[in-house]
């Protein structure tokens, strides 16, 4: 079975909004905002949600940029992710019991405290570039191999 999940990244020139993991998958990384799609929920709603729930901000007409199954040679199962880039929204970003936030210039970008595969796909989103694309991670959450291709809708 593949879950379905959101990421959103929030974009305010010249810096981006990431929250380091605290626990669960991903923890002591940092990433995008985000998480599952309830049943019945839209990708949009539930990174509105994930928003609200893990930063404390309410992100405005987030924009859909890429979409990204991973892959994983372990017990974990795969993952299909949207991708979404906020520009604007309301309130303060707070840390929460999942995520703390931190803003990063985005010539400052961690990458050597994210996931492998952000390097590849994320400046694609922070340019305005739509993506499409698969990863494949052995056991040491390494890629093994990847496709990521530059598309004009999703």
């Amino acid at each position: 079975m593949t879950r379905i999940e959101t990421v959103a990244i929030v974009q305010r020139n010249p810096r981006i909004l990431l929250g380091m993991k605290k626990k669960r998958f991903g923890k002591g990384k940092y990433n995008g905002f985000g998480g599952g799609v309830k049943k019945g929920e839209k990708e949009t709603e539930a990174v509105i949600r994930e928003c609200e729930e893990e930063v404390n901000i309410e992100i405005i007409n987030p924009e859909k940029m890429g979409e990204i199954l991973f892959k994983f040679q372990s017990q974990e199962q795969n993952h299909l992710v949207y991708f979404f880039r906020a520009r604007r929204y309301l309130g303060t970003p707070k840390e929460s019991e999942e995520m703390i936030p931190q803003w990063f210039n985005i010539n400052k970008i961690p990458y050597n405290q994210m996931w492998e595969d952000d390097k590849y796909w994320l400046p694609k989103l922070l340019n305005g570039q739509k993506f499409k694309g698969d990863f494949l991670f052995n056991a040491n959450n390494k890629i093994v191999k990847f496709n990521l291709e530059d598309i004009t809708n999703l």
